[in-house]
């Protein structure tokens, strides 16, 4: 075959393929194009509510409901706030809101770390069953166990207290928090503790000194996502919560809806209320966001 036969043949061969070459770059252009109006579409929906309580939160409530709508605020005010803080007990909330998140999490997590490893490394007879009666406990619905749980606690004199709200909460995270710690437990090689135990370390030192700093990134993670749920629960702070002693922001923001002068529902008290349950979590979110992703991702040991 000639040099002018073989020009030609490489010449006809990059014409057939520059079509498929566009088509797929083309593709990969539209694949793009819809990656962004597909994130610019949840950003909307997510941030837009978000920004809505902002302005509602600072803007006064004769301003608020103007048309056409102000979306920036005329005269940014703090007067919600301080309506708020009028209507309920803000600064009791937050305190009771605080001590909550922070026992129910703490405690949450040691037990779970104790009961994930007894069901990893511990065996006797009835641990399967026992742990998928604790993981089924989980499922339950929550608004067909709080009459006997409120005649429980009536019984206890644990009702209206913050004491009893912990035991609540801690009881409500402990399935889903044994099952995910019980999961990184396993992968914890066995010849670690077993060369610890050689060297005359017993249980608890073997959980202390080698299984729990392994598992610390994910016990790091497990403890921010109980105190986030803890921060934001509402159902059992409004049933098992007799007056502002131990009732939270979650409550508050009930309380504070009416408002006595316009006999309406006080959208800027709703508004700042919910500013001030939201920022606590956006704040803790940000600065541990590289903790949770790394206790998340923890599924990789390194021996």
């Amino acid at each position: 075959m000639s040099t002018t036969q073989i020009d030609t043949h490489a010449a006809v061969s990059t014409s057939e393929h520059a079509p498929d070459a566009r088509s797929r770059s083309a593709r990969k252009t539209l694949l793009k194009v819809l990656l962004y109006v597909v994130i610019i579409i949840f950003l909307l929906v997510t941030l837009l509510p978000i920004y809505w309580i902002v302005l509602s939160a600072f803007t006064p409530i004769d301003e608020l409901f103007t048309t056409p709508l102000n979306y920036f605020p005329a005269h940014p005010s703090l007067v919600n706030f301080q309506t708020a803080a009028q209507a309920v007990p803000l600064v009791q909330q937050f305190i009771n809101s605080s001590v909550l998140s922070i026992l129910s999490a703490f405690f949450s997590v040691v037990v779970c770390v104790l009961a994930a490893y007894a069901f990893a490394r511990i065996r006797f007879p009835g641990s399967n069953v026992l742990f998928l009666g604790l993981l089924l406990s989980g499922y339950l619905p929550t608004i067909a166990m709080i009459i006997p749980l409120f005649q429980l606690f009536e019984n206890l004199s644990l009702l209206d207290s913050i004491q009893g709200l912990v035991i609540l909460l801690v009881s409500f995270l402990l399935p889903t928090s044994v099952w995910i710690m019980t999961s990184f437990v396993r992968q914890i090689p066995m010849e670690l503790e077993e060369a610890a135990q050689i060297d005359g370390a017993h249980f608890l030192a073997t959980l202390w000194y080698i299984v729990v700093p392994i598992l610390r990134p994910s016990i790091a993670t497990l403890f921010i996502i109980n105190l986030v749920t803890s921060w934001q629960e509402f159902f059992f702070p409004l049933i098992f919560s007799r007056s502002d002693s131990s009732a939270t922001l979650t409550v508050g923001i009930t309380q504070a809806a009416v408002n006595p002068i316009y006999q309406t529902v006080a959208w800027g008290n709703e508004a700042a209320m919910g500013l001030v349950v939201i920022v606590p979590i956006f704040l803790l979110t940000l600065i541990f966001q590289k903790q949770i992703v790394e206790g998340l991702m923890a599924g990789s040991l390194k021996g």
